[in-house]
Formats: C-alpha cells, sequence, structure tokens
C-alpha cells in the first residue's frame, strides 16, 4: 500500500491538468515551476510509478496518471465538503418582503439604519403585493414582511384611504378608475363605496406597479383610490362629491425572532417606521375612522 497522500501534493496535481502547464499552474497556486516539477516528482514517487509522460518541459498524464486524478478530485472535493461544513457558519440574510406602498417611506430609511449599524449585513428584499408576500412567507422564501393585515389594535397600523385624481373627471357619468392589478384591497374598497353609493365606474387604467399607478392618475388618465402616503399625491379635497373611504391597516409579520446581535430586529424597526409615517396621515373629516373597516383586506 503507498503511503498517505499529502493533499497540497493532490492540488498541485489537479492544477497543472487543469492548466494544461507548469508555468499556468505556477501562477495560478503561487509556486515556481521547479516547485510544482518537484512535487510532481514527489508524488510519482509516493504512487510508485511514472503518473506522466515527458516531452521536454511538457506534461501529459498517462494511463496510471489519468486513473490517480480522479481519485485526486474526489479526495479533494470531500475535503472541500468537510471544511465548508465544519467552518465558520455564515450569517443567514435578513430576508424581506414589502408592498410598493412603503418601499421610498419606510423601507429605504430603515436600510439605512441597517447600512450605519450593521453594514455587513446581507439582505434578500421581495416587493409585491400582499397575497404574493404572505405566500412567500408561507414557502419559507422570506422572514420579515410588512403588508396588509386584517388585525385591529395594536397589532396593526391604520392609514386613511382617499380619493385622487383630476376634479374634471368627476362630472363624468361613469368615474373612470386606474388601479394596480387584483388582487387589490384599494380597488375592492372602491368598488365596494361606488356601488353602494350607486355611482356607475369603469376601470381604465390597469397596471402591475405603483408608479403606473401613479404616473396615470397625474397624467389624468383616472381616478384612483389610494394612501397619501403610498400614492404621494395630493388628494381630492373634503369638498369631493365621491363616497368616504375606510382605512386600510398594515402589519409587519416575522417567522423568526430578531437576531442576538444587540441590535433591533428588522420586523421592529420596520414597525416603527410605519408609526411614525402613520402619525402623519391621520384620517381628515368626511373619511371613515379605523374602526369602520368591515371586511378583511387581504
Amino acid at each position: 500500500m503507498i503511503p498517505d497522500l499529502p493533499t497540497p501534493l493532490l492540488r498541485s496535481l489537479v492544477a497543472v491538468v487543469d492548466c494544461g502547464s507548469l508555468a499556468a499552474a505556477a501562477g495560478r497556486i503561487g509556486r515556481s515551476e521547479s516547485a510544482l516539477s518537484l512535487q510532481m516528482s514527489r508524488l510519482e514517487d509516493i504512487a510508485g510509478q511514472p503518473l506522466f509522460d515527458r516531452d521536454g518541459r511538457s506534461l501529459r498524464l498517462n494511463q496510471a496518471g489519468s486513473r490517480f486524478l480522479g481519485h485526486a478530485r474526489a479526495i479533494l472535493d470531500r475535503i472541500d465538503a468537510a471544511r465548508t461544513d465544519l467552518g465558520p457558519t455564515q450569517a443567514r440574510p435578513l430576508r424581506v418582503g414589502i408592498v410598493q406602498d412603503f418601499v421610498e417611506t419606510v423601507l429605504s430609511p430603515v436600510l439605512a439604519e441597517l447600512r450605519a449599524g450593521e453594514p455587513a449585513t446581507s439582505l434578500e428584499i421581495m416587493i409585491g403585493g400582499t397575497a404574493d408576500l404572505l405566500r412567500a412567507m408561507g414557502e419559507d422564501r422570506i422572514d420579515t414582511a410588512l403588508c396588509v393585515s386584517g388585525l385591529r389594535g395594536a397589532g396593526a397600523t391604520a392609514f386613511p384611504m382617499r380619493w385622487f385624481g383630476e376634479t374634471g373627471l368627476l362630472d363624468h357619468e361613469v368615474l373612470p378608475l386606474v388601479s394596480v392589478a387584483r388582487p387589490c384591497p384599494f380597488l375592492e374598497a372602491a368598488e365596494h363605496a361606488l356601488d353602494a353609493a350607486g355611482r356607475a365606474w369603469r376601470i381604465a387604467v390597469v397596471t402591475p406597479s405603483l408608479e403606473g399607478a401613479r404616473v396615470a392618475v397625474a397624467a389624468g388618465l383616472g381616478v384612483a383610490c389610494r394612501t397619501v402616503a403610498g400614492l404621494g399625491l395630493p388628494p381630492l379635497g373634503e369638498d369631493c362629491p365621491l363616497p368616504p373611504l375606510p382605512s386600510i391597516r398594515y402589519s409587519v409579520l416575522e417567522r423568526r425572532q430578531g437576531r442576538s446581535s444587540g441590535e433591533p430586529s428588522l420586523a421592529s424597526r420596520l414597525s416603527a417606521r410605519l408609526a411614525l409615517l402613520a402619525k402623519d396621515h391621520t384620517a381628515p373629516h368626511g373619511v371613515a375612522a379605523s374602526g369602520g373597516v368591515r371586511r378583511r383586506l387581504i
């Protein structure tokens, strides 16, 4: 039986074969050509037979060398797998999902806080609708989600829904609506309010993105039901003849507890920013208070 096979010799063998020459392999592993040549000779001594057919300065594996190379690769693969498995555990990335409404006003400042306090933090960010976020959380693709909630009281933060658009559109016999694609709790609330008031309506613009809805409203293509915090446009005034709207609630959901680094968890940071934003958007006169929601808008 041959002696034990030193790992550095095996790595040098693989480098020589993969690179095609001693010169190229020397640059890859940081050794001189002469040192590599001595290593190959040492490996042949251990194997008890030639592994290369030599032609001047070139090396070409012979039949024994080809068999030996397969063993060398397998041994190195197992060693590398063990080193990875037993090495320091890498921190799990923070996986967060958020509805489009709060990317700029909530997520952006929270990311700035994380960068300042934990600059090495890895992040995975998903932006989508509530249904998509809840599905991703159920499939263990995200750990934290800021989304529309059916909760009441301290577990959720309420924002009043408002009407947005040009006042001239209110004179249309059939009100043109702008909406994000279904499922959309704002479109559901708008339809419910207009139907209850006996006001005819039609979908004029549908878009998958909140930015698309914002552009359509600003261009005068239709009226939208959103929040001031989300759409970022001035709403129609208190004398708007359209029916009042309820408030919509948002919650921060978390699959796992915060990390033990001493820093606030991502969920707590998002909740704090959301609550701070809500203070600037209290329900005006004529808009239903947060207790007015009768249905679970998820």
